[in-house]
């Protein structure tokens, strides 16, 4: 007993140095976007709830929240060309102003069945969200040490999911406590206005950005970036898009339609999920030393699909009261374990795919999730229109998740003998 409480007190002191020397202005960023990630996550997890609320059918809502994914895919590339030579900041102000607007305009729009205007504020939304999220990687690349940015970009990750757990705390704790003021719409809304206070910490961001130089600022295509590297790099990326737009935007419907559990009940489970995945995510430092990139990546990636198979499965046996609970148990070995390689599998698209392809890289990774997402919103509306069952739609998933890993395999196993594009 003593030996394990001194090797997990050596754990805890390796997790601390990991994040202890990240620079301020690094730190003020990330805790902007917890508020930018509240609001995300608030839309990506309970909106569809609140839209089928509002009598909305799964096809209606895939169809809708669809624009939201498109915004981001249109917004992204563009970016990852412009900030190229640029600083960053004002990104993340736009950001800070604007999304967490359109996210009350867009819930205003669903309560008054106003189609047109849910279709460009979930657009809009989008748009604004891709201006935070695409720079926020290079940022932390060009202004942090070589030796803080793996904790650095985990912190980034982790955030993410703590936006999850506030925002389901938010809304199962304000909906159990007055169920008529505190329904979908208005806690929402509450989420979307908290949302604005990212604007406080992006303020008392004060530093000299380090912007790389660039002998032309005319970027030129075919001469700034190595574009063989860059397809290699991404390529595991969308497979794991597109499984991952089959589920996560509709797993709340999963667990509404085949198991009949409440916005409240399903608003906690994802804030449970998140602090697993938070813990999961603060840990990937320590688990790359002892493992090493390629190992990591894939055992913990292979793990979470078999969670995500099982979890499927129940729907086939929900007449059963044990149904629910493998369900349940298997969304929290999936969540966590396939949120928290998030750190390596961009640490190491990034870095297999060299300094001077960093920004495009950053974009088509945010491109292709969110693009995955809008690809795979329109395939779900069909094949739910058709009757196909989520059971089988999460198969799918599976598949295209194992062809991710594969790759994902094969360029860490490059990586570590192919010195990077610098």
């Amino acid at each position: 007993m003593i030996i394990y409480i001194y090797q997990c007190s050596k754990v805890m002191i390796d997790i601390r140095k990991d994040y202890i020397s990240i620079r301020k202005p690094i730190l003020f960023v990330i805790v902007a976007e917890f508020f930018i990630q509240l609001v995300a996550n608030a839309l990506l997890y309970i909106l569809p709830l609140y839209m089928h609320i509002a009598n909305y059918s799964d096809g209606e809502i895939a169809q809708h929240v669809s624009y939201r994914f498109l915004g981001v895919v249109l917004a992204s590339i563009p970016l990852g060309f412009l900030i190229k030579g640029k600083k960053l900041k004002w990104f993340f102000i736009l950001t800070g102003i604007f999304m967490p607007l359109f996210t009350v305009a867009s819930l205003l729009a669903i309560s008054f069945h106003e189609e047109l205007l849910i279709d460009l504020t979930q657009f809009f939304i989008g748009v604004f969200f891709s201006f935070f999220s695409v720079a926020v990687l290079p940022y932390i690349i060009r202004n942090e040490k070589k030796e803080n940015q793996t904790g650095a970009m985990s912190l980034h990750y982790a955030v993410i999911s703590i936006g999850t757990v506030v925002g389901g705390l938010m809304v199962g704790f304000l909906n159990k406590l007055n169920p008529v003021l505190f329904n979908e719409r208005n806690v929402l809304i509450l989420i979307g206005l908290t949302g604005l206070l990212n604007l406080y910490f992006l303020l008392k961001v004060k530093i000299d950005e380090h912007v790389p130089v660039t002998q032309n600022k005319k970027v030129q295509l075919k001469r700034d970036f190595d574009w063989m590297r860059i397809f290699y790099t991404l390529l595991p990326s969308v497979f794991i898009a597109l499984g991952a737009g089959l589920t996560i935007p509709f797993i709340s419907l999963f667990f509404v339609h085949v198991h009949n559990i409440s916005t409240s009940v399903f608003a906690f489970m994802s804030s449970l999920s998140s602090i697993l995945i938070v813990m999961a995510t603060l840990y990937i430092p320590h688990l790359k030393r002892k493992l090493g990139m390629r190992s990591s990546l894939t055992w913990i990636q292979l793990i979470a699909v078999l969670a995500l198979v099982i979890m499927a499965t129940t729907q086939y046996y929900n007449m059963y009261s044990i149904a629910i609970i493998i369900a349940i148990l298997a969304y929290f070995i999936r969540n966590p374990l396939m949120n928290m390689v998030g750190p390596l599998t961009s640490e190491l698209s990034i870095g297999y795919g060299g300094e001077r392809n960093g920004e495009i890289i950053s974009a088509f990774m945010f491109a292709i999730a969110w693009g995955g997402y809008y690809i795979s919103a329109i395939a779900f509306k069909y094949l739910r229109n058709a009757n196909v069952d989520y059971a089988t739609i999460f198969y799918i998933t599976a598949i295209l998740y194992l062809l991710g890993i594969l790759f994902f395999y094969i360029i860490a196993g490059k990586h570590s003998k192919i010195k990077p594009v610098v």
